[in-house]
């Protein structure tokens, strides 16, 4: 089902990112930078920043649920690329709810990284 594809674009993992992530979130732990490899939820955060760049949430949306799964190590010096796929909005008890999915992959060998899913509460609908 690639019709509803969002091409996310491709950036390299560097490990100035992966040191600037680290300080913002407060992790002082040599692990990642020591391994070379980056934390899987700041690859969620880049995607989920690269997401609100291309929808249009209307004002008073909520960034609800955030769901990851990482199948690989995220090695600084890779560069990397994410598809999402926007599924209908659900509602249920009066809200609304939108939920993206995506898969971010090593180029250029295609090797799945990561898969996530995203979802936000949406205000109701107004009606005239």
């Amino acid at each position: 089902m690639q019709d509803n594809a969002i091409s996310l674009g491709s950036w390299e993992i560097t490990s100035d990112a992966v040191h600037k992530y680290l300080s913002a979130v407060g992790d002082n732990l040599p692990l990642y930078l020591d391994s070379q490899c980056a934390p899987p939820i700041m690859l969620a955060a880049r995607v989920v920043a690269l997401l609100l760049e291309r929808l249009s949430l209307p004002d008073g949306a909520i960034h609800s649920l955030q769901d990851i799964e990482a199948m690989d190590l995220l090695r600084v010096g890779a560069t990397v690329s994410a598809v999402a796929r926007v599924e209908p909005v659900r509602e249920r008890s009066g809200m609304r709810f939108l939920t993206v999915t995506y898969t971010v992959s090593e180029e250029p060998t295609g090797l799945d990284l990561m898969q996530g899913r995203t979802t936000v509460l949406l205000p109701a609908e107004q009606s005239d």
